[in-house]
């Protein structure tokens, strides 16, 4: 993590502030999006509190619930499967818990069918 860590140090340094259009849509500043991966919410924790103590309200933390194996991952069952409602809802408490107030969360169907992509190049030139 040390790399993503010097990276958004130099986002945060060269945009300090968030700013959004009317419509709500960024035009400056930084939004760092964590993927909560399964059976990992000790990490996810851990990387929400590192941000907000790092950058408080100056950023914008994307807590995101759409890990999905894409291909049969037997030979790791501990990230064969989505993630439950309850890890995501211990992350995102927590998150509440110690002050994040700048943030977007995702809802569960984030993780459905139709949100992922075919990967079959489709579109690719």
């Amino acid at each position: 993590m040390p790399f993503a860590k010097d990276a958004i140090d130099e986002m945060v340094k060269q945009q300090p502030e968030c700013v959004f259009d009317d419509e709500g849509i960024i035009q400056k500043g930084v939004i760092v999006r964590h993927l909560v991966l399964p059976g990992q919410v000790q990490r996810a924790k851990n990387a929400v509190e590192y941000l907000y103590n790092r950058y408080g309200d100056g950023i914008f933390i994307s807590i995101m619930s759409q890990y999905t194996p894409c291909t049969d991952l037997g030979d790791y069952p501990e990230i064969n499967r989505k993630i439950t409602a309850e890890e995501y809802d211990e992350v995102v408490g927590y998150a509440v818990e110690i002050g994040v107030e700048n943030g977007f969360l995702q809802e569960g169907e984030s993780a459905s069918e139709s949100f992922i992509p075919p990967f079959d190049l489709t579109g690719v030139e």
